[in-house]
């Protein structure tokens, strides 16, 4: 009784590895919440323009708000977003070339995710926008993560990194502490470690009690930052409502203009 007791207890954490292991992608890349239609900034931003740009193995759609200026932000948006929406954040913003691509597999864009690729894709982004231009970028959840690699590799005025974490397998860890997270992770996204090699002053906006970044993973990512130029705390807002918290836009724009 007691051999049965324990295969089955056995049996079950296996399964439950395998789980973890075959949805992991679908968790990281949950694109189900955006819907496969044009860009809605279009609608209301004049100088906004849909824009394509063909990657390996697919080919991504975006907006570009173009200002016809020598500064450009580069925005990379969270896992339920959809990044071009963003650009509405920006639309008292002066001064200021603006371009938000959506992964590979999300809303319009074509493809498949995986880290390696999208980290690929984002540096494909900068490099074809990034001429003659100063360039900030800006990260939320998911993206905090893109824009921080983007960082350690090319030269940036300033990064802002909204509700941003230590690493993917970090929040693993502390979600499933009883499973060999490092071993049956695919996707690590290491934040800290791309952020040691970031020479741009970085700035941080987080919520005070965020549900699904702990404050420890933002907090444990600000020890390896070299800059860390401006910290805003959110009060009453959500990792899931940020964008849409009173203030949010002045500080948004206060803090661009800072760098």
């Amino acid at each position: 009784m007691i051999i049965k007791v324990i295969v089955f207890f056995i049996l079950v954490y296996l399964s439950a590895m395998a789980y973890l292991f075959f949805t992991q992608g679908s968790k990281i890349f949950n694109f189900s919440f955006v819907k496969k239609v044009k860009p809605k900034v279009l609608s209301h931003c004049k100088k906004c323009k849909e824009v394509k740009l063909k990657v390996k193995g697919a080919v991504l759609d975006g907006v570009f708000k173009d200002e016809n200026s020598s500064n450009l932000i580069i925005y990379f948006g969270g896992n339920a977003d959809d990044a071009t929406d963003f650009i509405k954040y920006t639309k008292d913003l002066k001064g200021f070339d603006v371009v938000a691509y959506n992964y590979r597999g999300n809303a319009l864009s074509s493809g498949k995710p995986s880290e390696k690729k999208l980290l690929k894709d984002a540096l494909k982004i900068y490099d074809t926008y990034s001429k003659n231009k100063e360039v900030i970028l800006i990260g939320r959840s998911l993206g905090s993560g893109i824009a921080t690699y983007v960082a350690s590799k090319r030269k940036a005025k300033g990064v802002l990194l909204i509700t941003p974490y230590d690493s993917i397998e970090n929040i693993a860890k502390s979600r499933y502490p009883f499973f060999p997270i490092s071993f049956l992770l695919k996707y690590k996204f290491d934040s800290y470690k791309f952020v040691k090699d970031v020479s741009a002053p970085v700035s941080i906006f987080m919520v005070e009690d965020d549900q699904t970044i702990s404050n420890r993973r933002t907090k444990n990512l600000m020890k390896y930052i070299k800059d860390l130029f401006y910290v805003k705390i959110f009060k009453n807002a959500t990792h899931a409502n940020i964008l849409e918290e009173k203030g949010f836009q002045s500080e948004l724009e206060t803090t661009i203009l800072k760098f």
